[in-house]
């Protein structure tokens, strides 16, 4: 059986005892209670719903006050009486007001609230309201028609007049009648606009005025007369962007282009005489005065210079103008260097085309130098070449072998059947010969004697060009009559004989002339590598053909002579080419 004993721990100080307890949960439960009744308390002292019903008014109206209303509703009714048998006139509308102020009276001498008596009221402003204001309104609406018919016949003053007038009867109606069907802002501000719109008009017309006659005086180069109209046509622009914001006539574009006129007219005189020295100029340079004409067109730009620092936002500025009269004066002041150089050249070309390649290798030395004093003593003069240049800088570099490659290629031709002043290259262009040109070899099959390939109708034409400077005569791509002449007629025969094809050549391209020729001397006309031909019948935006076949193609294929076209740009390694010859 379990023992039980009193536990003999003491309390701590800090721990509350069992009566401290209830005694704190009494006091919390009475602050409660307390508080609910205050609540409940101050519920009843608020506002209660009051149920209107239970009033009771004794009011009395005097008999005085009621015959108010009586006299307005009679009123009102000999209004009536009137409407039935015509339209109401502006007596008619006074009775009408009469019955509006009795009702108004009737309303202020009463102590109560007389809600039907406060609508009739209401009606009756409304009403009276309207019927005043239409007097003004179809006023103000006859004056705005006979406002714009003035103004359409450009009678701006009676207009403008009229225009206010209108304005005032509306803003009359808008401040008396606000409550009328004929209350409308809007058209009080369109009157307005258009009023001031007329006001401003009339000093638009005098200054576009202005500004015509100053252009007729500026034709007639009456500049002092010109700068006084124009200069009142700039400050009539300028009042209206200053006192006219917001109207049609106002306008900032218009006010800076007459100021860039004004300058063009301060700079006429000075633009005049710029264009009297360049007439001399050029008189002088007609005449062949060359030292003269340099002298004065280089005046003509020092003046041209100065108008355009005096007066940069003139018209007459124009730094073009400049360059181009610089231009002019070095043309004329290199002009027997330029003569002495288009000699030389003529002279040069005489000797190529004679293989007096050494006399012209001394002469291309000569051109180079004065053709450089040209280019840096007179860089603007338009009597510099650059293809001239161009081609001298090349004669230059190859001068050593003009003699070489001359008798290279006058050994290689034939004549063209059909074709005397031309004779054609015998074989295909070969490497070497295109390298030895040009300085480089584009071809993708080696070989200093296989045919050049890999190059574009446009670097074989490149090719003819220089070639043509080194022989001094015209060189250019055969075209297709030229080539089936010198291929002449196929039949008997053996093709196997002339042509590289797929059969015999593994697909690449071999050297020239390996092959028997054919019967007019020349090889490989047929395969090895398809030829660019001349396009003369052909736009420059058109491809080009090249002709004959090529080493990849079969013998029955190259029988047939096959045509085909490609971009001028483009590069083939199976496309070659060859060149004729203008040698008579």
């Amino acid at each position: 059986m379990a023992i039980f004993k009193k536990s003999s721990r003491k309390r701590l100080s800090h721990e509350i005892s069992g009566l401290k307890k209830y005694l704190l949960a009494l006091l919390i439960l009475g602050l409660a209670a307390s508080l609910l009744v205050g609540f409940w308390f101050l519920s009843q002292l608020g506002p209660r719903d009051v149920d209107f019903r239970d009033f009771k008014t004794n009011t009395v109206v005097p008999e005085s006050v009621k015959a108010l209303q009586q006299e307005s509703v009679e009123l009102e009714a000999q209004f009536e009486e009137i409407l039935v048998l015509r339209e109401a006139r502006s007596e008619d509308i006074a009775l009408l007001k009469q019955a509006l102020d009795k009702q108004k009276a009737y309303l202020q001498a009463i102590t109560g609230v007389d809600s039907e008596g406060y609508t009739r009221q209401v009606n009756l402003e409304e009403r009276y309201q309207n019927l005043a204001a239409e007097v003004l309104r179809q006023e103000s609406l006859d004056l705005e028609l006979k406002a714009e018919a003035l103004a359409a016949s450009e009678d701006y003053e009676k207009a403008r007049a009229l225009y206010r007038e209108a304005y005032k009867k509306q803003q009359n109606i808008n401040e008396t009648y606000p409550i009328s069907a004929a209350y409308n802002v809007g058209r009080a501000t369109r009157l307005a606009r258009q009023a001031r719109y007329l006001t401003a008009e009339p000093l638009l017309q005098r200054s576009l005025a202005f500004e015509k006659e100053a252009d007729l005086l500026i034709e007639a180069k009456e500049w002092v007369q010109a700068e006084e109209r124009l200069q009142q046509a700039i400050d009539l622009q300028d009042k209206l962007n200053r006192e006219y914001r917001g109207t049609n006539q106002a306008s900032v574009s218009r006010l800076e282009q007459l100021r860039v006129k004004l300058v063009g007219i301060r700079s006429g005189q000075s633009y005049m005489e710029v264009q009297r020295v360049a007439q001399l100029a050029d008189a002088s340079r007609a005449a062949n005065e060359n030292p003269e004409a340099a002298a004065l067109y280089q005046e003509a730009a020092r003046l041209q210079r100065q108008l355009n620092e005096a007066y940069r936002d003139s018209p007459y500025a124009s730094s073009e103008r400049v360059s181009e009269y610089q231009r002019k004066s070095q043309t004329a002041e290199s002009f027997q260097l330029g003569l002495e150089i288009e000699r030389n050249h003529d002279w040069m070309q005489t000797l190529l085309s004679d293989r007096r390649t050494y006399e012209a290798a001394e002469l291309i030395v000569a051109l180079r130098r004065d053709i450089k004093q040209m280019q840096e003593a007179f860089p603007r003069s338009s009597l510099n070449d650059e293809d001239l240049e161009l081609k001298v800088r090349y004669l230059n570099l190859v001068q050593n072998d003009l003699g070489f490659i001359q008798d290279r290629i006058y050994d290689a031709l034939l004549p063209v059947p059909e074709a005397e002043a031309w004779q054609m290259l015998r074989t295909e262009v070969p490497q070497a010969l295109y390298a030895l040109i040009m300085g480089t070899n584009p071809s993708r099959n080696k070989g200093d004697l296989r045919p050049v390939d890999s190059v574009s109708w446009i670097e074989a034409k490149n090719f003819c060009e220089r070639l043509s400077w080194i022989l001094g005569k015209p060189v250019r791509l055969p075209t297709e009559n030229e080539f089936r002449q010198a291929l002449g007629p196929l039949r008997y025969v053996v093709l196997e004989n002339h042509v590289w094809s797929v059969s015999d050549s593994g697909g690449v391209p071999q050297d020239v002339g390996t092959k028997e020729a054919f019967a007019r001397g020349f090889y490989d006309l047929l395969g090895n590598v398809s030829e660019w031909l001349e396009s003369i019948d052909r736009f420059e935006t058109e491809n080009a053909r090249h002709i004959g076949g090529h080493v990849q193609d079969r013998m029955e294929s190259i029988f047939t002579v096959p045509v085909r076209e490609a971009p001028r740009g483009e590069r083939n390694r199976l496309a070659g080419f060859r060149f004729v010859v203008q040698v008579d």
